[in-house]
């Protein structure tokens, strides 16, 4: 039953197909040139696009490298400044025996069930 179903409308769509190959050379010629617009147009989009990211990176670079200078520059004055508190609480920290950069603690693990 339903193989039988099948071969009919796959006979349908063969016969509707062949019929619409047999279309008159003015809209087969009028397919293909719409087709050759779209394919035109797609490849021009994306040069387009290809030539903006060339353009752009450049930018995106320098702006990440002025971030990252800016980033350096406070991180070396946030050194200095530490160095120079540091030099003030250096006897504090001889006097105290440890460095205070060690942080002490427990480790705690859970019981597994």
């Amino acid at each position: 039953m339903f193989n039988s179903s099948f071969r009919q409308q796959a006979a349908a769509w063969q016969q509707q197909f062949s019929q619409r190959q047999r279309g008159n050379l003015l809209q087969r010629l009028l397919a293909w040139l719409v087709l050759g617009v779209m394919l035109v147009i797609a490849t021009a989009i994306l040069l387009f696009m290809l030539l903006l990211s060339w353009l752009v990176i450049p930018f995106v670079i320098y702006r990440y490298r002025k971030k990252m200078r800016r980033f350096t520059e406070a991180a070396r004055q946030h050194a200095e400044q530490a160095e120079q508190q540091g030099g003030q609480q250096s006897a504090f920290r001889q006097q105290q025996g440890r460095d205070s950069r060690v942080i002490e603690g427990e480790v705690l693990h859970k019981d597994e069930r």
